[in-house]
């Protein structure tokens, strides 16, 4: 009798020790968390892009557009940020901006862009065909809004989705974030992903 409630108590204790060791992501986290949809294209320095070959770092991704008025070079900005508060750790953590605008956004204008905000991030252009199927499968919206109707040549902005999305060492989406989110919480769930 004694060894049956001492194996329930050890056994409860290991319940209870899992539960408060389990880590609580801030954003909205998958659950269960997910493969990462792939994405493939070109780099800003023009070297072949796959998301797959970031495996065994942590990477952020963001899909925007080098026009944008705010939101993108915001979030670049707080992504800056980060990896300068991560130190010698950033080595280990990816950022990708995904465009949404290929049409203007070469992997050249990337390459104007992209580096301003830190050389080691990753601009990544995809041609049309395959950029909806990208979109779809992390379900982002982008649609283009002309300011004048007439003018289909350049005179657009794009209303996108503004998520970060956030991809384990084993490539697996964990958590997205809404734009605005504290670079303090992002920070905190890359850490723990770098542990």
């Amino acid at each position: 009798m004694r060894s049956r409630s001492s194996i329930f108590l050890l056994a409860l204790l290991l319940l209870l020790l899992a539960a408060c060791s389990s880590y609580r992501y801030h954003g909205i986290p998958y659950e269960p968390a997910t493969a990462a949809p792939p994405i493939e294209g070109t780099n800003w320095n023009g070297a072949a892009f796959s998301i797959s070959s970031l495996q065994g770092n942590v990477a952020l991704v963001f899909f925007g557009y080098t026009s944008c008025p705010d939101i993108c070079p915001t979030t670049l900005a707080e992504m800056r940020v980060l990896h300068e508060k991560l130190g010698a750790r950033a080595k280990d953590v990816a950022v990708v901006f995904v465009s949404v605008d290929p049409e203007r956004d070469t992997a050249q204008r990337l390459g104007e862009y992209v580096p301003l905000f830190n050389q080691a991030f990753y601009g990544v252009h995809i041609e049309p065909d395959s950029l909806e199927s990208v979109k779809k499968a992390y379900g982002v919206i982008a649609e283009k809004v002309y300011y004048n109707p007439q003018d289909s040549a350049s005179g657009y902005s794009i209303d996108h989705t503004a998520r970060l999305y956030l991809i384990d060492k084993t490539g697996k989406l964990v958590t997205s974030y809404p734009y605005g989110s504290p670079v303090e919480n992002i920070q905190k769930d890359v850490e723990h992903l770098l542990n």
